[in-house]
């Protein structure tokens, strides 16, 4: 038996050969300058890189369709580092809304000074509420809520800003600070060791990605081997100066709002601090400092470690609030802007 009577003994050809007429044939059939012989695994090569191609497209697709991208995008600064992009709304996962005004404040409205009693809400993530929160179950929706329409309710906050980025975003829009009636600004310890300038874009992206998949790679490792620190300690002997910039910013509110007191400063304890604060002992080591601060200008101080309904319940990651850890929040505070704000 030859060899080609046994490849016709198995039903089919074993040993194909590509022609140029574009047909198969025996090989003893053929000149060998008329075929070539295709390489054994390239077939199936071809079906492996045809079917990773597809998931690739499948797996950025489903990244598309599922809002995993649609998150706001940052403008970066050299002074006051970074803060949310302008004229901006969209809904992370297709479940959770967000929105920006034309100064990148968390609300739908443009900035304008009203002839309503105008509030600043002041602050870093625990303000800003972001990604995870639907806009409504933020901190300044629901404080707002709570509030006549006398009274309008202005976030100024960003993810990972210090207390010397809030006053430097306030020092370059000169007209938020001019036509606030009052404010409510968040304090955290370490905060005034100096500004937190932008640092890569899976943390405040600058542009939506060209490549979700990629991008949501790149960030699942940035949470799971961060290349840089998210949050610095710093020691406030360290930091003279921005307690100075922070007077001098407190008293210019206080001069724009006319009225005494013209605003409350709350302290916010992440869950450990609110353990020490619990055990009877001391969690804020500049507390001195902010109530001269407090008392030179006649504002209000909050500690949110005091309420005893405010608990390690409260926190959903060691820091940031549950949305019934928003809701309570909202609520002190905004029990706070109705008793010391004119008209709210």
């Amino acid at each position: 038996m030859g060899q080609a009577d046994s490849w016709r003994l198995h039903g089919e050809w074993l040993d194909p050969v590509v022609c140029n007429t574009g047909t198969r044939k025996l090989k003893h059939q053929l000149d060998q300058t008329e075929c070539t012989a295709s390489p054994p695994g390239k077939p199936r090569l071809r079906l492996v890189l045809a079917g990773f191609v597809a998931l690739l497209a499948l797996t950025e697709l489903g990244m598309r369709m599922g809002g995993l991208i649609e998150f706001p995008v940052y403008l970066r600064d050299d002074y006051f580092g970074y803060a949310p992009g302008p004229n901006q709304s969209g809904r992370f996962i297709r479940q959770n809304d967000w929105v920006f005004n034309d100064l990148g404040m968390g609300v739908a409205e443009p900035w304008k000074a009203t002839d309503r009693t105008d509030v600043l809400l002041i602050g870093n993530s625990i303000v800003l509420g972001g990604n995870p929160y639907d806009q409504k179950d933020k901190i300044a929706p629901r404080i707002q809520s709570h509030l006549p329409s006398s009274c309008a309710l202005w976030p100024v906050a960003a993810g990972g800003w210090t207390t010397v980025n809030e006053y430097r975003f306030l020092e370059r829009h000169s007209d938020v600070v001019a036509g606030a009636d009052f404010f409510v600004w968040e304090y955290m310890a370490h905060q005034m060791g100096g500004v937190n300038m932008w640092s890569r874009e899976t943390a405040h992206p600058t542009q939506r990605p060209t490549w979700a998949t990629g991008y949501v790679v790149r960030k699942a490792l940035d949470r799971r081997f961060p290349s840089t620190p998210r949050f610095e300690l710093r020691d406030p002997d360290d930091a003279a100066q921005n307690y100075d910039q922070f007077d001098l910013m407190l008293k210019r509110l206080v001069e724009a709002s006319g009225r005494r007191p013209a605003g409350v400063i709350f302290l916010y304890p992440d869950q450990q601090q609110l353990a020490t604060a619990r055990s009877g002992l001391e969690w804020l080591a500049d507390r001195p400092l902010l109530e001269r601060l407090v008392a030179k200008h006649g504002l209000v101080l909050i500690d949110v470690a005091s309420y005893p309904q405010w608990t390690a319940a409260m926190y959903k990651d060691g820091i940031h609030p549950t949305r019934d850890g928003n809701a309570l929040l909202a609520s002190i505070l905004a029990d706070a802007v109705r008793k010391h704000a004119d008209r709210c």
